[in-house]
């Protein structure tokens, strides 16, 4: 398991706003932790594959998509917050992501 410092955490919230703002043609500072990516956004799960694919390419994770789907059947991506916090325990727990 990776620890998860402040600075990672940042780093990745970082990632995800930037991503989101240049994917879905938004400013930045109109992206907040209550942004809803699909219904404020439009994104769509193709999108959030390739979030998934540059996280682990930035990173050098190695992910598997199953294991993320089966952790999102138990925890679903409603808000921002809840998507960097799940980039936060893919970086920290890899593809045993799905036990947490």
């Amino acid at each position: 398991m990776r620890e998860i410092t402040e600075e990672i955490r940042q780093e990745i919230k970082d990632m995800i706003f930037d991503y989101y703002a240049e994917e879905c043609e938004v400013e930045r500072d109109e992206i907040t932790m209550d942004t809803n990516p699909q219904e404020d956004l439009g994104s769509d799960s193709l999108m959030f594959v390739e979030l998934i694919e540059m996280t682990a390419d930035k990173f050098d994770l190695d992910i598997k998509l199953q294991s993320i789907g089966k952790y999102m059947l138990k925890a679903p991506m409603e808000t921002m917050s809840d998507v960097v916090e799940m980039f936060c325990k893919i970086y920290q727990y890899g593809n045993d992501i799905v036990n947490q």
